[in-house]
């Protein structure tokens, strides 16, 4: 199959994300099972790579380019939605599997393109969808939790099939030599305040806040003041190898007050018997499961802090909690080979046997429709 992976937002190594690193794994897998991957994303205005394209696109008078940053193609262009023709034109997959940022109008254009087309539901602000499920009845849903799935159905009648979040073991996976608490992606809505309540009140406890979403000017200098203000919490900038945070962490807290849809850093930490303080949102109780402590998001800065302290103080509890993380993190539910055997299936099943293009298919599209890079700097001279 050539499969397109769509999305309204940005992608790696332009925004990094749950969405874009669960995105990320499921491609590696399909390609090294044979598979033609690729995505269409917005092109964001942030770092050399905005820079390189928006010099680019006026030179080449190009609105789409593509670039291998992630290890395959990227093209990306301001409206990517405005871009499928362009794109189908130089390129037509066999399915294009659309997520976030407004999917459904992404979708719409898939689907005006004669393309099969799936929606893999990665949260439940569907008032963000950009459109109506009922306006576009040929479209199919994948769900990432149970959580998701069933909320959707819901709310629009339609049950998605539920692929979980992709992990490979091996790229999270470390030895440890504990000596924080970790919080990932210190943004409102990931209990960003609650996390600094938790801190104050274990004093004694090391924490580290690894920054995740991007954030303006006014937010960074909004949230170093607020680190400055507590000795014992380190800011780490954002990292491709979680693998050197995960290392030196104890436990994981992840005090969302935001319906997760799954809450990826916590199967990350399982992989090395690190268990989860997680509260009760979305589908986060179904990430950490066993492997740590669920508690209401709402629940008091002091229970919360109780409970880190006593994974941080007792051994017995902590070693049982880590015991228990790690084992959950073999359950089959999130076995990468079985959970690629399904998506298969089901993206099989979806378009047909009788695939589109099967025969002849290259994997090479063409570049001079949207240049990458090498490409450009070859027209250029």
């Amino acid at each position: 199959m050539k499969v397109l992976f769509a999305t309204g937002h940005g992608y790696l190594p332009q925004r990094v994300g749950g969405s874009e690193a669960s995105s990320h794994e499921l491609i590696l897998a399909l390609r090294e099972a044979g598979h033609d991957c690729s995505v269409l994303a917005q092109l964001q205005g942030n770092g050399w790579l905005a820079f390189r394209n928006r010099v680019l696109m006026k030179l080449l008078r190009c609105p789409l380019l593509s670039d291998r940053a992630p290890g395959y193609r990227v093209s990306r262009a301001w409206f990517p939605d405005r871009q499928v023709g362009r794109l189908l034109n130089a390129n037509r997959p066999d399915l294009a599997l659309v997520q976030a940022g407004e999917p459904l109008r992404m979708a719409k254009a898939f689907v005006d393109a004669g393309l099969p087309t799936m929606v893999y539901l990665r949260d439940v602000e569907f008032h963000e969808l950009g459109g109506a499920p009922a306006d576009l009845p040929s479209l199919g849903y994948l769900a990432n939790s149970q959580f998701v799935a069933k909320r959707f159905q819901e709310t629009f009648g339609i049950t998605p099939s539920v692929i979980r979040p992709l992990f490979r073991a091996g790229r999270y996976t470390t030895a440890r030599d504990p000596s924080q608490v970790t919080f990932v992606n210190p943004h409102p809505v990931k209990g960003v305040d609650l996390a600094f309540a938790i801190a104050r009140l274990c004093p004694e406890i090391p924490f580290c806040f690894v920054e995740g979403w991007p954030m303006n000017r006014e937010e960074q200098k909004a949230l170093e003041a607020s680190v400055a203000e507590h000795p014992n919490v380190r800011l780490q900038a954002r990292t491709h190898d979680m693998r050197e945070v995960y290392a030196a962490t104890r436990c994981l807290l992840v005090p969302s007050q935001w319906e997760e849809a799954w809450g990826r850093v916590a199967t990350e930490a399982h992989f090395s018997g690190i268990p989860v303080i997680g509260s009760n949102r979305g589908g986060l109780p179904e990430a950490v499961g066993p492997g740590g402590r669920v508690l209401p998001h709402d629940a008091s800065p002091e229970r919360w802090a109780a409970t880190v302290r006593e994974y941080w103080a007792n051994d017995a509890v902590y070693e049982e909690g880590s015991v228990a993380a790690s084992a959950y993190a073999r359950r089959p539910e999130i076995d990468p080979q079985r959970q690629i055997e399904d998506l298969i299936a089901i993206l099989s099943s979806f378009i047909g046997d009788d695939l589109p293009g099967a025969a002849g298919k290259t994997e090479s599209p063409d570049d001079s429709v949207y240049p990458d890079a090498a490409a450009a700097s070859g027209n250029r001279g």
